[in-house]
């Protein structure tokens, strides 16, 4: 077999490289997006598979249940891939908790019953932290992809183990830090708008009470200093 131009391995590696970086550093933003297309394009293949199955010829209600499948499936292939990542994780130490334990794999067995709530355990921690996985994952992804490009470009293996594990772990930490402080964020706009919503609906403040009146004692005549004075003779007839 001819081997292939070193142009083209270079340019391929080059491409490989640049994906790697992409997805270790952001791959957390492009993981959505990229998910839904996915699943919009498996969703609407079936979707129109079926209306062609069931309505024969029928072009427009095929195509109203491939547009149906796309939608349904870009949303549904976002959220069950999470599940799907979640779950995986939590099988891990499951299964090391079985195998640690001795399990015969009979369904009274202490391993199986100490599995299962391993496995609830890890996956109610795995799907909380699924978005921190996901940066991680795609940062070992992406490490991966460096490596392989490094390796294409030059040919040196201790090179590109060396860049791919940098890449990895730098990228892993990046996407942490970043999925933390949005985190953060979003609670804090959330704890403010609550505010904002409490104050809007709270009832305007009393007013202050009125002062209770100033009585006023009646004035005192004066003191007399003697004896009243005699009426005045009536006038003469």
């Amino acid at each position: 077999m001819a081997a292939l131009d070193p142009t083209i391995l270079t340019a391929l590696g080059g491409i490989l490289a640049l994906i790697g970086l992409l997805l270790a550093f952001v791959g957390r933003k492009m993981w959505t997006p990229f998910m839904s297309l996915v699943g919009a394009i498996i969703g609407g293949a079936l979707g129109y598979i079926v209306g062609a199955v069931f309505f024969g010829n029928n072009v427009l209600a095929a195509g109203l249940l491939g547009l149906i499948g796309s939608v349904l499936g870009s949303i549904l292939f976002n959220y069950l891939v999470k599940i799907a990542l979640a779950l995986i994780a939590a099988a891990i130490p499951a299964g090391l908790a079985y195998y640690g334990l001795g399990g015969s794999g009979t369904a009274q067995d202490t391993a199986v019953i100490a599995a299962i709530l391993v496995l609830l355990v890890f996956f109610a921690i795995a799907y909380y932290f699924v978005e921190e996985l996901i940066g991680v994952v795609t940062s070992l992804v992406g490490g991966a992809l460096l490596g392989v490009g490094v390796f294409l470009v030059t040919g040196n293996g201790t090179w590109a183990i060396v860049g791919g594990a940098v890449v990895f772990l730098v990228g892993a930490i990046v996407q942490t830090l970043a999925i933390r402080r949005a985190k953060k964020g979003g609670v804090w706009r959330m704890r403010r708008a609550k505010a904002a919503q409490a104050a809007m609906y709270a009832p305007p403040p009393s007013p202050p009470p009125a002062a209770p009146p100033v009585q006023r004692a009646p004035p005192t005549s004066p003191p007399s200093s003697g004896p009243m004075p005699p009426p005045p003779p009536p006038p003469p007839p």
